[in-house]
């Protein structure tokens, strides 16, 4: 399992009860259940407010205009905004469970670029999130989309309480010492409504297999191309899909990011705790009796799984134990506790076979990142403090589309299988979609009276979405 850890600013906790999934990735407008239209917008504090008096005329700011079914737009200065710093990039998405609209922007703290993340649910805004990652470089295309579960704990006295976990998955860009354009990813957990305190970033180009040598380099990705990521929601509820091109490997890549299920974890940690405490007794004379313990209390504890998965968990656990060789029993447990979490992730792929097995003839691309407030501590324990395991994965990659003229957009299916990649121009939009091995001739679609730019687009998302 891979854990990192990253440059980051901590203005507030977040303090909210937050977040669906299945939510598209933000832009600068969302719409909410009711009808609400929520706009963020950045300019000049005198031209956003003209008869405000909160900060400098001069100074730019983040704005948020909110717009009810039947009544007139209310503009409201997002807090904190109001300085001399320059406020660029913003994106917005409305979570209905919690009726709050989350607002993400470029913005700076003493000339260092840096990303804010904030909420409002209609009377009070949280404090925001301050995402450093490189200091020195400009964030560029931030956005971002939500997942949210739940799963029960003990709390104080032992008792089970339903707890809540809302991530937030932002992505953005940065040009690197190179002059190219890298794109990054950070988990923004809320668990039980506090944020856990730091969150990984993680270039994304880390998560890809290595490049096979057999492979012909295809050309450079057009620079448009690099510069419009998606971050949207999945096949699922609690599964994001990130579509970027890598300079680096001259190559389209639809990264899928599983928030697996924190049952999981806890089935997986109090498994390594029984085994140690009846291990004690019974280790190493009585490994039979042990391991024939061991999957019976899996299959007793695995309430929140199908049972025929928590006997499979069981009977691979007794196997395993039965098979060890390490003669040590924290090491025995530590393996047990490390099976359950793989083979429950390989059970969360949805599939017998191993969906990017074969991805441009390399290995299989899929890696488990754990997050938690005590991100030092080895092994985690989430009978201490929760922690949150994530299964990154490469979805499909492609080869650089050939060039266009035109604004660019990606299109991406819920399976991250497969891309539609756009080029806007004044009268026309033209495609070209994914295909084995590389993209289909260019495709058009005219504009007319009864076919405008964003029917086009409309088109073209349900066209990814069906194929």
């Amino acid at each position: 399992m891979k854990r990192t850890r990253q440059i980051l600013v901590w203005a507030c906790g977040l303090g909210l009860v937050a977040a669906s999934a299945a939510l598209a990735a933000g832009h600068d407008v969302a719409l909410s259940s009711d009808g609400t239209i929520y706009q963020v917008r950045t300019g000049v504090y005198g031209t956003l407010f003209p008869n405000g008096k909160d900060t400098a005329k001069s100074n730019p700011v983040v704005a948020l205009d909110v717009t009810r079914p039947g009544a007139p737009l209310q503009r409201l200065l997002v807090p904190g905004s109001g300085g001399s710093e320059l406020e660029s990039s913003p994106s917005v998405v409305f979570e209905d469970d919690s009726h709050t609209v989350f607002l993400l922007w470029q913005s700076e703290i003493n000339i260092h670029p840096i990303l804010e993340l904030a909420g409002f649910d209609g009377a009070n805004w949280s404090k925001a999130i301050t995402i450093t990652g490189n200091p020195f470089a400009p964030k560029t295309s931030p956005q971002f989309t939500i997942t949210r579960d739940s799963y029960e704990s003990p709390d104080a006295t032992g008792n089970p309480v339903t707890r809540h976990r809302t991530l937030l998955h932002l992505i953005w860009q940065e040009v690197d010492a190179s002059n190219q354009l890298e794109t990054y990813y950070t988990p923004v957990v809320i668990n039980d409504g506090v944020y856990i305190g730091w969150n990984p970033v993680y270039n994304l180009d880390d998560f890809q297999p290595p490049q096979n040598p057999a492979l012909a380099a295809g050309p450079a990705i057009q620079s448009s191309v690099l510069a419009v990521p998606v971050v949207q929601s999945g096949r699922d509820d609690r599964t994001v899909l990130v579509a970027y091109g890598s300079p680096a490997r001259g190559q389209l890549t639809t990264i899928e990011v599983d928030v697996l299920p924190e049952q999981l974890m806890q089935l997986a940690d109090d498994a390594r705790s029984h085994i140690i405490d009846i291990g004690r007794q019974s280790y190493p004379s009585d490994v039979a009796g042990l391991a024939e313990k061991a999957r019976s209390h899996i299959i007793d504890i695995g309430v929140a799984f199908y049972p025929e998965i928590a006997q499979s968990l069981g009977d691979q656990v007794k196997a395993q134990i039965l098979a060890d060789t390490s003669g040590d029993l924290a090491t025995l447990a530590e393996k047990a506790r490390s099976h359950i979490i793989d083979i429950g992730a390989k059970f969360s792929g949805r599939g017998l076979r191993s969906p990017n097995a074969a991805l441009n003839g390399a290995n299989p691309a899929t890696a488990l990142v754990e997050v938690d407030d005590t991100p030092n501590a080895s092994p985690p324990d989430a009978t201490v403090n929760p922690y949150h395991l994530l299964q990154i994965r490469v979805a499909s990659g492609w080869p650089a589309p050939p060039s266009g003229l035109g604004t660019v957009k990606l299109f991406v299916s819920q399976t991250g299988q497969d891309m539609i990649v756009s080029w806007a121009l004044a009268d026309r939009i033209l495609y070209r979609n994914s295909q084995p091995g590389g993209w289909s001739d260019p495709r058009t679609l005219l504009f007319s009276d009864s076919l405008d730019i964003n029917k086009a687009y409309d088109i073209l998302d349900q066209r990814v979405q069906h194929r």
